[in-house]
């Protein structure tokens, strides 16, 4: 199974992070060059070993999302990345098109359904604000959300310091009403909670 190609290679990580990150990421997430090194390769020896996963980003980058997600236990990132691959395995129609010059993402993005404002907070953390209520269900489907959702946390979680910090969100509910629960059925709402959580 070693030979199988990858969407990205392995490589070999090299920090950029500034001392305060640094520093916070070995206080609050037990991550120091060893146990990056030493997470990062139990990881990829796991995917190549995982008969359920068919394909990843072996990049470090992608895999440290996990690993300072869990604290650097090893374990737990492995579970939540095998969750987050079998969420996107199931709405892949949604989550393999993440484009956000499709017509129907410029127009939720242009409503401001889901974004993330310009500043940080006092702790340093993104603000992701989500309107629900301007998700107009006559015009957008339950690809359309699991679509713009992708493309707005991929997007974030590729900077280092979001992962590092973490988020803090924000939902205004107003037009928000018993029609969204016919959105997804309770299988798949349920899936998406259990699954989708693991990368944010």
């Amino acid at each position: 199974m070693s030979d199988r190609k990858w969407v990205t290679e392995p490589d070999e990580y090299v920090c950029t992070l500034s001392e305060e990150l640094q520093t916070m990421a070995e206080e609050e997430l037990r991550e120091d060059k060893h146990s990056r090194q030493t997470a990062l390769a139990s990881m990829r020896e796991w995917i190549k070993q995982n008969p359920r996963i068919k394909n990843c980003r072996m990049d470090a980058r992608f895999l440290l999302r996990f690993l300072r997600f869990k604290k650097f236990s090893v374990t737990l990132a492995q579970e939540a990345l095998e969750r987050y691959v079998l969420l996107r395995q199931t709405f892949g129609v949604a989550f393999n098109c993440l484009d956000i010059t499709i017509p129907m993402m410029e127009d939720l993005t242009n409503r401001g359904y889901l974004f993330a404002c310009p500043k940080r907070d006092s702790k340093g953390r993104r603000v992701i604000v989500a309107r629900p209520g301007v998700f107009d269900l006559e015009e957008f489907t339950q690809g359309d959300m699991c679509r713009i959702h992708g493309i707005v946390y991929e997007t974030l979680m590729e900077d280092e310091e979001n992962q590092i910090r973490g988020f803090v969100h924000f939902a205004d509910g107003q037009g928000v009403g018993f029609s969204y629960l016919t959105l997804f059925t309770i299988k798949e709402a349920v899936r998406i909670v259990k699954n989708g959580e693991v990368s944010k």
